[in-house]
């Protein structure tokens, strides 16, 4: 966590001069109405909102200290049940939707509400937060957390949110999702700086959900957190792990470095050239990423392969050679198609590379298809020519099947906006499927007849 620099301190500061000097402030302290709070909360949240945002866009690491200094009663708990929710979020979470470390900074914010003059009008705002946040923490941290309170009624309010449903994986899972959606738009996520391989481990989902974040901001937003980046590229001893691995390539692929740190980042991804298990490592590592839609595109693979093409990793250093030609040519130029070919048959069929090779092809299908309108539907059908081609160099069924699984969705689409079955369109749609979706293997005649079967319209009664 950075300091908070002045000129954003002295922002603050006139804010909670403005505050304290307020006529909504004071109608609210001798009349004890909610309406005048509400007022106060109309007129200044906004304005802390912004502070919180100018620092989120360019000081990311300085955020939570800027959160430790809202807590100053001054600011009558304006903001802070927003702040709380961030807190409950940025917590890395385990599978089992778990908190892989204790959340302090979302107790302190929770404990400076629950001290707050102003509780009884903030309970109405944290309710759901605060249910989540103890989902996600362990019954131990919860009493000790409530322990530290010293009024019975919020004690009691605070053991109310310990709701014995969470108990069940599932439902941490589901709420924990629905919860976060809500903050879906807000630029909060920030992250400790890991010095060590063992504070790796621990910091690594936070640093990983981090650095996504900043890179889908786009590359200006790297400039933002360029020390942070260079205290993980520069730091040897974080060096040697999966995790460490993972996201010197989230930085090599996202993020626009100096030539100096170039060198190293190079120096450091090429560390994993003498594993025993140098494929397992990169493309364990990239496969993730292709998973995760993660947007690795031209761009991407461009600007890795300005990184890897000085490292001593052979086998990595080809495989992003080789995506970054094909993306040059065009992945749907049979030369850029011959290129993968010959790459896929040197490799063993379900070697990592070729994994992450079918992938990274697969996702160009997937993206143009997921974009593509109905009414243009006579470039799917040439589109499907190529499906075929790279269907016949990879043979590899679960290509096939997810090749498979887009093309019945665009399809699907397609039926959805072509109702009328005596159309040219709809007729040239059933024509193409019931021909090429045999051929390919999709479907068979009896799906096929079924898929543009007339539905019967119930008869009313």
């Amino acid at each position: 966590m950075n300091e908070v620099d002045n000129k954003y301190l002295e922002v603050l500061n006139k804010i909670k001069e403005s505050i304290q000097d307020s006529e909504h402030l004071q109608n609210y302290l001798e009349e004890e109405d909610e309406s005048f709070y509400n007022a106060l909360k109309e007129e200044f949240e906004p304005q802390i909102e912004e502070l919180h945002l100018d620092v989120a866009k360019t000081e990311p690491l300085q955020l939570e200290a800027l959160e430790e200094a809202l807590l100053d009663p001054m600011l009558e708990g304006l903001f802070l049940p927003r702040i709380l929710g961030y807190s409950v979020l940025r917590g890395a979470v385990n599978d089992d939707f778990k908190y892989i470390r204790p959340q302090e900074h979302f107790k302190k914010i929770l404990l400076s509400i629950c001290n707050s003059s102003n509780f009884d009008i903030l309970k109405n705002r944290i309710g759901q937060t605060v249910e989540i946040g103890f989902a996600l923490s362990s019954d131990i941290w919860i009493s000790n957390l409530i322990l530290e309170v010293s009024n019975k009624l919020v004690k009691s309010y605070l053991q109310g949110l310990k709701d014995p449903k969470y108990r069940d994986v599932r439902s941490r899972h589901t709420n924990y999702k629905r919860y976060s959606k809500q903050f879906k738009s807000f630029n909060y996520l920030t992250a400790s700086l890991p010095t060590s391989n063992a504070e790796m481990k621990i910091e690594y989902r936070s640093v990983v959900n981090f650095l996504k974040y900043r890179a889908s901001l786009g590359s200006a937003a790297g400039n933002s957190v360029y020390s942070y980046l260079k205290g993980i590229i520069d730091n040897e001893r974080l060096g040697r792990s999966i995790e460490d691995l993972e996201i010197l390539m989230l930085i090599g692929f996202h993020f626009d470095i100096q030539p100096d740190e170039h060198t190293v980042l190079s120096r450091r991804l090429g560390d994993y050239k003498d594993l025993e298990e140098e494929e397992e490592s990169y493309f364990r590592a990239l496969g993730k990423m292709q998973s995760e839609s993660n947007g690795l595109g031209p761009e991407e693979f461009a600007r890795m392969n300005g990184v890897i093409s000085k490292s001593q990793s052979i086998i990595f250093k080809e495989f992003v050679a080789t995506i970054h030609q094909i993306d040059n040519i065009g992945y749907l130029n049979p030369d850029a198609i011959d290129i993968a070919r010959n790459y896929h048959n040197s490799n063993r069929g379900l070697s990592p590379q070729n994994d992450c090779l079918r992938n990274a092809i697969f996702n160009k299908f997937d993206s143009f298809l997921s974009v593509l309108s109905e009414d243009d539907f006579n470039e799917y059908f040439e589109l499907n020519k190529v499906f075929t081609t790279y269907m016949n160099a990879f043979d590899n069924e679960q290509f096939n099947q997810n090749i498979k699984g887009i093309s019945m969705i665009y399809v699907k689409k397609l039926l959805r906006r072509f109702t009328e079955k005596r159309s040219k369109d709809y007729q040239d749609i059933k024509k193409f499927v019931s021909a090429v979706f045999l051929d390919m293997g999709f479907m068979k005649e009896k799906e096929i007849k079924e898929l543009f079967k007339t539905k019967r319209k119930r008869a009313v009664a």
